[in-house]
């Protein structure tokens, strides 16, 4: 039997403050293993961080892109087998971490909904929730911090030039 878990999406306009919820249900990726995943499963994941992770894609990975960009560049890089393996390895604890926290924020996300609509709510157990979600939300976007710099630091002094000059053409 496939896990569920029943999430809050919050949609809002550039142009407009209202916010609409809506209920979406997600499936819990398999084993936590990027390798076990689909493309569309992959790509609901990628879609789902980047809406719940203080837009870091465009704010800190635009300027410090992390394991999966620099394998994406190894050519350029003329990475060694050593930092390939290194770098492969930062991509993949990344990616299960990534799977773990979208799980414990959806799950965050589930437990707010059903105290939400209880008839007689606790403003203390809402508040509570509220706050689980927030930290849930926040450890998703500041756990890519660490692998986006030690993936940086895996790089020589000369290929970390190259790192920052590829990164300065593509910010531009």
């Amino acid at each position: 039997m496939k896990k569920v878990f029943r999430t809050i999406v919050l949609v809002s306009s550039m142009s407009s403050p209202i916010c609409a919820l809506q209920v979406a249900n997600a499936e819990a990726p398999p084993d936590n293993d990027i390798n076990h995943m689909s493309m569309p499963e992959k790509q609901q994941a990628q879609a789902y961080f980047r809406s719940h992770s203080f837009d870091f894609p465009t704010i800190f990975s635009a300027h410090h892109p992390g394991p999966f960009w620099i394998l994406k560049k190894k050519i350029e890089f003329k990475l060694t087998e050593a930092q390939l393996k290194q770098e492969e390895e930062l991509k993949m604890g990344m990616a299960k971490n990534t799977i773990q926290d979208e799980a414990a924020l959806k799950k965050a996300y589930e437990t707010y909904t059903i105290d939400a609509a209880k008839e007689n709510p606790s403003a203390d157990q809402i508040k509570t929730d509220i706050e689980a979600v927030g930290k849930a939300q926040t450890n998703l976007a500041s756990e890519m911090v660490d692998y986006h710099l030690k993936s940086y630091a895996v790089l020589t002094p000369e290929q970390q030039k190259i790192y920052r000059d590829l990164v300065n053409e593509k910010t531009k």
